[in-house]
């Protein structure tokens, strides 16, 4: 069972901006841009948040390597493999995704800012 349950950072105050993909690697120099991924991006006056999610190429991707998955894994996995595959498709559902915070008293908090602030 799962109580998980996804609260939107809109509403509890944050705003969201983007970052371009260069932006996000000089930035986050530990968690670089991969082509799989899709990032959402928040803040307020304390922290900031990101938000890492599977982009839709991916899922698609993952769709089709369902049937090799299953053979690899076999049939009496499939429970816990169609399990994975809800995860992948409902990532907030299920909080199945990263989630980073970065604090206001850092360097890299700031430079964000200042980025957004320029926009």
């Amino acid at each position: 069972m799962n109580n998980y349950i996804y609260k939107n950072p809109l509403e509890n105050g944050y705003k969201q901006f983007k970052l371009t993909r260069k932006q996000h690697n000089e930035l986050l120099k530990r968690r670089k841009f991969r082509w799989t991924d899709k990032y959402e991006y928040f803040y307020n006056n304390n922290n900031i948040l990101i938000h890492e999610f599977t982009n839709f190429p991916t899922k698609i991707l993952m769709t089709f390597i369902f049937p090799i998955i299953l053979l690899l894994e076999g049939i009496v996995n499939i429970k816990e493999i169609t399990g994975e595959y809800k995860g992948l498709y409902n990532q907030k559902k299920y909080g199945s995704f990263c989630s980073d915070s970065i604090p206001s008293n850092t360097d890299i908090y700031k430079n964000i800012i200042n980025i957004i602030n320029k926009e």
